[in-house]
């Protein structure tokens, strides 16, 4: 781009005087001779005059055309190429009709023309709007090319042109040129591309033509920038330009801004970057044509529902230093709103006359905007995303044309901010993975503002790596498992027969490889595995698995392998040990693999279940909630106000969801007894709920990426969660826990009541029956004055 400041006297009042100026307009805008010559010649237009006075035509142009070609016919200068301009200057009134020629005087009032010699910037003749534009003072004008591109193409342009005239060829020569005119005073821009005529110009050869070839001229084309090439291809002294052109000013303003605005909107984070949202602002002023303009634009989510935790840093709206929230219940039917509600763009005209003003009009009002346009925008899902609105010092400057040629924008500002929301989503989800691993969806909103804060510090600070910690201030805890019963003594059962099962089936081999040769150390292999047999069957431990797998996998088995190859008798009895054992481990995996297969049966489909019912839970009030499987399915959920990005947590939640794990338990009880025909093993769960009701803090450990309860204070609900499944009546040796039954334990008497309230409840709707225990629990370690409800739940 080059830039010039105009400063000259008006004394520019004549046509004519134009013709001494040359020199200034070269040095005004910096330009280069062309190296071929280019002489101003009217030649082109005698002979054009020629033709239309032998049409003979009564028509006016014919009348014209013949009498000042009598006039010029009296004057030798116009006979010839011109060399020196200035002398045309005693010719007014021939230059005037010879004017009125090229352009018709209607045109003369209206368009912005002048007309030069080839490849000339300074003009002979200016129709008087650019010539009042030339005469401003202090006016700047702006090219859209660097001189030095500009000279290039001019050099281009005139070899292209002897290319095709006197070369065969056929190529595009228009090339385009632009330039922007800023009044003085003037706050916006006017932008004009150059469309030059070039039918009143010729090409003179003044020596035979060099001879060129197709791959001489396609050489050429393919160093478009190396000029000395084609001034040596095409030589300056070989060719004369002679004639003038005829070169009128476009306004693109509009057009120019739009294309502008489109190409800025593309760049990485341009409504993100304040200084490319004031460029935005800038080319909306010229667009629009108002130099007051004021553009907002701001990332938002209707319904308020669908509102984001973190901020999208886009935030440029009218109101973005007084109005935290746009959407807030105070502003309930503002401007904002109702563009978000009806999806429809808003315009105000005079705001001061609204009749009834929420605080948003107010403030814009405040603000000093008295007209508005304020559109939704969209994203590919057709869901709010955003808002862009302009607005004007001046009632009725915003109007019903303003807003159709606004609407023509919108979807522009709507892809750049659903692009930029979906940038900073993209790199907020990339902390929380880093960072935290999987997050209940529940509390996202707490891990997203997080990393968000994160985010823009290491915007500030690339080694920034402090997180803000994640903590839930006076939660409520609700705690549950369905335990399977006897799961212990269960597995080691089968874990004890598939060993047996599996020695048992070795000694049948050692039996018939002693049966078949004399081969000492089997007798000692059958003599140790009797002894493991007898130990298993008598007094089964936990070390014994592992010592006996061992063994067999060290000792038993590579002496099978060898027995085998040596032994081809013993092959096939080998073979069919090795086929019963499990393929993975390499034993026998067949009363266990029963058992697990029953538990794993059970935890998903209690799981399953649990998780249909959270859905359920969660449309009530959010809350977190987790669950682990092991030997049945235990589940923590909190529920407290620190936990909600959005509502109000009242006792009556926690109640609520009390009452609900209750009912849930009792499905689950039946869940599991339906099953039972289904087990490979039978198996039944015990269900237990800890009714804990003091509210407590929770912090999310970055560790261990999980939650766990903060504080020395709290620490005391994790032990007492831990211990009561193992916890017994008080005086005797009854487990709390039971086949079928539901165990509640509890320490406030308030909290007994409330469950003996659910207690009638769940009898009246079949879910339990009338017999309810109440029980003194039995001292545990460091924990002692717990007590407990028990339900018997009715299949």
């Amino acid at each position: 781009m080059v830039t010039h400041t105009v400063s000259q006297e008006a004394n520019l009042t004549e046509d004519t005087n134009f013709l001494n100026k040359a020199s200034e307009f070269e040095e005004m805008f910096g330009m280069q001779k062309l190296p071929y010559a280019c002489k101003l010649s009217f030649l082109p237009l005698i002979e054009m005059m020629e033709e239309k006075a032998d049409e003979h035509t009564s028509s006016s142009i014919s009348t014209i055309a013949d009498s000042v070609l009598g006039q010029l016919k009296q004057e030798e200068i116009f006979q010839k190429p011109i060399e020196d301009r200035t002398q045309l200057a005693a010719y007014p009134e021939l230059m005037q009709l010879l004017m009125m020629m090229i352009i018709p005087p209607v045109r003369q009032q209206s368009r912005l023309v002048k007309i030069s010699a080839p490849f000339d910037i300074a003009p002979i003749f200016c129709t008087s709007n650019l010539k009042e534009i030339m005469e401003k003072k202090k006016a700047s004008y702006v090219l859209n090319q660097k001189k030095e591109l500009m000279y290039n193409s001019m050099v281009i342009t005139a070899c292209s042109m002897i290319l095709n005239k006197f070369y065969g060829q056929k190529l595009d020569v228009i090339m385009p040129y632009g330039i922007s005119i800023q009044w003085p005073g003037a706050e916006l821009e006017n932008h004009y591309k150059i469309d030059i005529d070039d039918q009143f110009m010729e090409i003179v050869q003044t020596k035979p033509l060099k001879p060129l070839t197709q791959e001489d001229i396609n050489y050429l084309l393919s160093n478009v920038y190396n000029l000395d090439l084609w001034l040596d291809y095409l030589p300056p002294e070989n060719f004369e330009f002679h004639g003038f052109t005829v070169s009128s000013l476009i306004d693109i303003t509009e057009e120019n801004a739009l294309s502008q605005l489109k190409f800025a909107l593309l760049e990485r984070e341009a409504v993100v970057e304040q200084n490319k949202v004031d460029h935005l602002e800038k080319l909306l002023r010229t667009y629009f044509k108002q130099p007051k303009l004021k553009m907002g634009i701001t990332a938002i989510d209707y319904p308020v529902k669908n509102t984001v935790s973190h901020k999208y840093k886009i935030r440029f709206d009218f109101l973005a230093d007084q109005q935290d929230r746009l959407l807030s219940p105070e502003n309930k039917n503002s401007i904002y709103e109702k563009a978000c509600k009806y999806k429809e763009t808003v315009l105000i005209e005079d705001l001061e006359a609204v009749s009834v003003k929420t605080p948003i009009e107010e403030k814009l009002l405040a603000k000093g905007i008295k007209s508005i346009i304020v559109a939704p925008l969209f994203n590919k899902d057709q869901k709010v995303i955003g808002l862009l609105e302009i607005g004007s010092p001046q009632a009725y400057k915003l109007h019903s044309f303003i807003e159709i040629k606004f609407k023509e924008i919108v979807g522009l500002f709507s892809m750049a901010v659903e692009r930029s929301r979906e940038e900073i989503d993209n790199r907020v989800e990339a902390i929380i993975r880093e960072q935290y691993t999987a997050v209940h969806p529940s509390i996202e909103w707490k891990f997203v503002e997080t990393s968000y804060n994160l985010l823009e510090k290491r915007e500030q600070n690339p080694t920034y790596s402090m997180i803000d910690p994640i903590v839930f201030n006076d939660v409520y805890p609700l705690y549950a498992q369905a335990d399977i019963v006897s799961s212990s003594s269960k597995r080691n059962h089968a874990i004890q027969a598939d060993l047996v099962d599996n020695l048992k089936r070795a000694d049948k081999v050692l039996k018939y490889g002693t049966e078949l040769i004399n081969y000492p150390l089997l007798y000692q292999m059958r003599n140790k595995v009797e002894k493991n047999i007898e130990g298993l069957e008598t007094d089964f431990n936990s070390n014994d698995e592992s010592r006996i797998v061992e063994w067999l996998h060290d000792t038993i088995h590579p002496l099978f392998n060898d027995l085998r190859v040596k032994f081809p008798d013993l092959a096939d009895k080998v073979a069919s040990y090795y086929g019963y054992l499990d393929e993975d481990l390499g034993i026998v995996y067949r009363k266990r693999k029963a058992y697990e297969d029953s538990v794993t049966m059970v935890n998903n489909t209690i799981s399953s279940y649990l998780e249909e019912q959270e859905k359920i839970s969660q449309q009530i009030l959010p809350h977190y909630f987790e669950k682990y499987k092991t030997d049945g399915v235990e589940y923590n959920m909190y529920i407290g106000q620190s936990l909600l990005q959005q509502g109000t947590f009242d006792m009556l939640h926690l109640r609520n969801l009390r009452l609900t794990q209750l009912i849930d338990m009792c499905e689950v009880t039946r869940i599991v007894e339906g099953m039972q025909d289904r087990l490979p093993v039978p198996i039944t769960t015990a269900q237990l709920i800890f009714a804990y009701a003091s509210p407590l803090s929770i912090r999310f450990m970055m560790e261990e990426k999980k939650f766990d309860v903060d504080g020395a204070y709290n620490v005391r609900y994790e032990i007492l969660k831990k211990r009561i499944d193992k916890a017994l009546i008080d005086g005797t040796s009854e487990r709390l826990t039971q086949a079928g039954k539901i165990a509640i334990v509890y320490l406030q008497e308030k909290d007994r009541q409330e469950y003996l309230d659910f207690a009638e409840y769940l009898i009246s709707e079949g879910y339990i029956t009338d017999e309810i225990e109440d029980y003194k629990l039995g001292k545990l370690q460091g924990v002692h004055g717990l007590h407990a409800l028990r339900f018997t739940v009715k299949i």
